[in-house]
């Protein structure tokens, strides 16, 4: 049947399902009984369904994916002359979902793991949940020599973060106050502040978010903390020696600044975060988004003064809002995964050189340096409503791959298999 679909499983559940837990929903989705489920999950492969509709397909796709299963969607004439072999799925995959053939491509070129298996429902589940106090406390209660757990007591679940939405909230809501109270009272005093929480309201929430999908639990919001601050100095002055070394290349206008502020971004990276005690990818991810966040709330606050001096204050506030809804898409983000690739290499080792001539690190690097001067270059490449979109999807499939990868990392070391060397 031409332009027809079979859905095909191989016996894969998500990161955060068990076994027990997969075969009882799987049961419960095909109406079968537990025991006929288990024949399902024996490392072979089977044909769940046959001649799906293109649209059949992607709602069956979702709804065994919700069930904490993974299938794979298989187009029927691409594999008319290729036949299932029993035990094994020989054709290839044909992508269901919008976001599919993009996030196929780039995670093939960064190196990382596809996202097949990656349930972003899943990662925001907790998101709206109320906690009380105590659960906070408990929460911020991580990374010390005694609240660090063991390799063997680490969850290998799925994260699902909370505390940055809350966060969010808070600061937005401390950021209103200043911009009312400046409003009303017209005391210069109170701008600082202003500007302060305006511009780490937003970078300072989504590295929360990277804080909580560090879910080896090793490192405390204090040691995060003194990574934004003693990462973003150092980061700027690293950046602006970098102009200087870069000034021959001043012609390409502002989009040396990717050439420019990456570089010295990672020299800070490696001066603030390079203790072995630290060795996983989810990690590296988490060191790269802080040195990210202090750089670029710093370099925001640094615009929002300059425009307030030169223009206005109305002037200020329209920079420092549109900075911060900009700003997941950027500084954090593309330190992330230069942060995360490094750590990849690094597998646990001392830091060496010759780690950043690896092919895994070096994609990564050139991903997050072509995304910076991609973002700068204006509208005569192509027109920022285009532009913007596609460098923000490319930066968080890059970043989703990572934590999707840094989660089967803690799998395998739990399970004492050697992890993948790098590509």
């Amino acid at each position: 049947m031409a332009n027809s679909y079979r859905l095909i499983f191989k016996g894969d559940i998500v990161p955060d399902k068990n076994l027990e837990e997969a075969i009882s929903e799987f049961a419960l989705l095909f109406n079968i009984s537990k025991v006929n489920a288990e024949k399902y999950f024996n490392g072979r492969s089977y044909i769940l369904k046959k001649n799906l509709s293109k649209e059949k397909s992607k709602y069956m796709y979702d709804k065994v994916l919700e069930a904490g299963v993974i299938c794979y969607v298989i187009n029927n004439e691409s594999a008319s002359s290729s036949p299932l072999a029993k035990g094994n799925v020989t054709t290839n995959h044909t992508s269901i979902q919008s976001r599919s053939t993009l996030s196929q491509h780039v995670t093939s070129f960064a190196g990382t793991k596809d996202l097949a298996d990656f349930n972003i429902k899943l990662l925001f589940s907790d998101v709206f949940k109320k906690r009380n106090d105590e659960e906070l406390e408990e929460y911020y209660s991580v990374g010390t020599t005694t609240t660090t757990p063991d390799i063997k007591e680490i969850t290998s679940e799925f994260p699902r973060p909370w505390l940055f939405i809350r966060l969010f909230g808070l600061m937005i809501l401390t950021y209103i106050g200043f911009i009312y109270s400046f409003e009303y009272w017209n005391n210069i005093k109170l701008l600082p502040g202003l500007i302060f929480v305006g511009t780490f309201a937003m970078p300072l929430s989504v590295l929360v978010f990277f804080f909580e999908t560090n879910v080896p639990r090793n490192v405390s919001l204090i040691k995060v903390f003194k990574l934004v601050l003693q990462g973003g100095i150092l980061s700027l002055i690293f950046s602006l020696l970098m102009f200087e070394l870069t000034s021959t290349l001043n012609w390409l206008g502002p989009p040396v600044a990717g050439l420019a502020e990456e570089p010295g971004k990672l020299i800070a990276l490696l001066l603030v975060a390079n203790a072995i005690r630290y060795p996983y990818i989810l990690n590296g991810l988490l060191f790269g988004a802080a040195v990210g966040c202090g750089f670029g709330s710093f370099e925001s606050a640094g615009y929002a003064f300059e425009i307030l001096l030169n223009q206005n204050y109305t002037s200020m506030i329209d920079n420092i809002n549109l900075r911060g809804v900009l700003s997941p898409f950027g500084h954090i983000i593309w330190t992330g995964m230069i942060g995360a690739a490094l750590w990849k290499v690094k597998q646990g080792r001392p830091f060496m050189i010759s780690m950043l001539l690896e092919y895994t690190f070096i994609r990564a690097f050139l991903i997050a340096t072509l995304s910076h001067m991609l973002w700068n270059s204006g509208d005569w490449l192509l027109p920022w409503i285009i532009k913007a979109p596609f460098i923000s999807v490319v930066g968080w499939i890059v970043i989703f791959s990572y934590i999707n990868e840094g989660i089967l990392e803690l799998k395998q070391l739990k399970n004492n298999i050697p992890a993948e060397p790098p590509l």
